[in-house]
């Protein structure tokens, strides 16, 4: 008897699972500019969720919003020098979904590791460096997902390398 469940049904979902997997690409995804924004705000919520435990709401907002500005535009420019213009929705659904569900799976590990670490001890390193399979995680899924957009393997791992050490590292590191 299979299981009746309207989201996991729905083929938008089932695509994201699939991506999660590597098994789908973001080409799968309707090119839907709700879905588009959708994502992006999921992206910017759960960005400023995962920095609020070590910054103050105001840089992490700042981050949130600056992070999802560098996905929008590095991605509009990318594809706009690919010449794959007609990819970019679908495209930034999929990187802002998958960058959402990485910050969602670091507020995740944030609560597990500072509830089962009580505060004396150093919670936010051992957070941060179980960070790391995450943001290589994270390399990998957007370099499948710049290889469907017209990129070879070599350059698509570059990209998505620079758009998360671009997001993880120089970014997070911005202080006011």
């Amino acid at each position: 008897m299979a299981l009746n469940i309207p989201f996991i049904n729905d083929p938008t979902p089932r695509t994201v699972l699939k991506m999660l997997n590597l098994e789908a690409s973001q080409l799968s995804l309707p090119d839907s500019e709700q879905l588009m924004k959708g994502a992006l705000a999921a992206y910017v919520v759960l960005q400023i969720g995962a920095q609020y435990f070590s910054h103050s709401l105001p840089v992490s907002i700042f981050y949130g919003l600056s992070t999802a500005a560098v996905l929008y535009g590095a991605t509009l420019l990318l594809l706009r020098y690919l010449k794959q213009e007609d990819r970019f929705i679908k495209t930034v659904s999929a990187l802002a979904i998958l960058g959402a569900v990485g910050a969602g799976a670091y507020i995740v590990m944030h609560f597990i590791v500072g509830v089962a670490l009580p505060p004396p001890l150093p919670t936010e390193r051992l957070t941060r460096f179980l960070l790391f399979p995450i943001i290589i995680w994270l390399v990998f899924i957007y370099a499948f997902l710049f290889r469907h957009v017209a990129l070879r393997p070599i350059p698509a791992f570059v990209t998505a390398s620079v758009y998360v050490l671009i997001i993880e590292i120089v970014l997070s590191s911005v202080k006011f």
